[in-house]
């Protein structure tokens, strides 16, 4: 055996036998280990073929097959399906589903019991899931985008895109409207549910809400907030799902909750369900001022990597004014880009919103000098959040 591979391999065995139920940071640092046993493994020409050839058409089978509904078939179904079966059920053509699906099993996305027959696992039932379906809806829409950025960064003589009103997206679906002016367009409902969907899909793993240590530094001095007042505002918090993560993780906190969005969006929510959970929806654009004072936190879920740096710049002004000195935090839940060793998530969607938005995600020191940039505030800490690959960055008024 290679040097390499007798490394890697002693490592994994290492881990599997140190892996605890619930440890995140075990579970990736496995997962980054098993991950290098395939790069060792796998020819580089392999490597490329495998990139030009069957990622792409994984996507494509997946959405046909969500689109025909199947894997929904499969994920209610208590016993094994043929191929045939599936495809009389969905009014298709049989050879066509067969092919779709030997395809996708190669990945796991089924589960191959016998020749053309099917259950679902884990990952069948996943991609069943409303937020399953509405990501991959979602994502299939930068396809397009994806196939012109060559185009249009030979357009720009390969310049770093940081324009918000001159973007890939735009070139690609030959538009004047920004993304989210696109999803929130009469017509477009559909798209708009599938990101709102996706947004609560990506929602995963350990919160920074979970983690007491954070808790307590962050709303540790809440103690007086009366319920009345404003515990959490969620700017920019699309569904509401943070919110109401938090409620059911801090059930008893006093205080009120807010969700604020855009009015097309808060329009489209069960404002009833959200008071269940005792959230307030409330219309608002966060490039203008925001409306309520001394409030506990200010939260943001991945919204400023949604923007260039001049737009973040004047939706951190908007809020600034709101801040009670020594008391009001913003709260930014982020992806962190590391210095060395990055990993696939950051780095994906660094580029997916370069795609779409011409905007970033950031380094500790490019968001330090970000929020330095508004005048008035600093970063008082960023939250590792056990190993989770969006942080917390905690900001307060000078």
């Amino acid at each position: 055996m290679a040097p390499d591979l007798s490394i890697i391999t002693g490592e994994i065995q290492q881990k599997s036998s140190e892996l605890r139920p619930g440890n995140e940071k075990q579970r990736l640092s496995l997962l980054q280990s098993a991950r290098a046993l395939v790069h060792e493994l796998e020819q580089p020409h392999e490597r490329i073929m495998r990139m030009c050839y069957h990622e792409p058409a994984i996507f494509m089978a997946t959405k046909v097959l969500i689109n025909l509904g199947i894997f929904k078939i499969l994920a209610a179904a208590t016993e094994q399906l043929t191929a045939a079966k599936l495809a009389q059920d969905t009014g298709s053509d049989k050879i066509l589903v067969e092919r779709l699906l030997k395809h996708i099993a190669t990945e796991f996305f089924v589960h191959e019991s016998g020749p053309d027959t099917y259950t679902a696992n884990d990952l069948t039932r996943c991609i069943a899931s409303s937020g399953g379906q509405g990501t991959i809806e979602d994502m299939f829409q930068i396809v397009r985008v994806v196939d012109s950025i060559p185009d249009f960064l030979r357009g720009t003589n390969y310049a770093n895109p940081v324009n918000k009103d001159a973007t890939a997206w735009k070139f690609a679906y030959k538009t004047d409207q920004h993304y989210f002016e696109y999803v929130n367009s009469p017509g477009r409902e559909q798209n708009l549910e599938a990101f709102r969907k996706h947004m609560s899909f990506k929602t995963v793993g350990l919160k920074w809400y979970e983690v007491p240590e954070i808790m307590k530094a962050v709303f540790g001095d809440a103690d007086g907030v009366g319920k009345n007042d404003v515990l959490l505002i969620d700017v920019g918090g699309s569904g509401g799902h943070d919110l109401i993560g938090f409620h059911e993780a801090h059930p008893s906190m006093p205080g009120r909750l807010i969700l604020q969005d855009l009015p097309t969006t808060i329009q489209s929510l069960d404002s009833a369900a959200l008071a269940q959970q005792s959230i307030e929806p409330m219309g608002h654009d966060f490039f203008t001022p925001q409306p309520i004072h001394g409030a506990k936190a200010y939260y943001l879920k991945m919204v400023l990597h949604d923007w260039p740096t001049q737009q973040c710049i004047q939706i951190l002004s908007q809020l600034k004014p709101a801040l009670k000195h020594g008391y009001s935090r913003i709260l930014l839940n982020e992806i962190v880009v590391p210095e060395t060793n990055a990993g696939w998530f950051e780095t994906s969607v660094d580029l997916l919103m370069m795609e779409v938005h011409s905007a970033q995600e950031r380094r500790e020191a490019e968001w330090k000098s970000l929020v330095d940039a508004v005048g008035g505030l600093r970063v008082k800490q960023i939250w590792n959040v056990e190993g989770a690959v969006e942080k917390l960055i905690e900001i307060e008024a000078l």
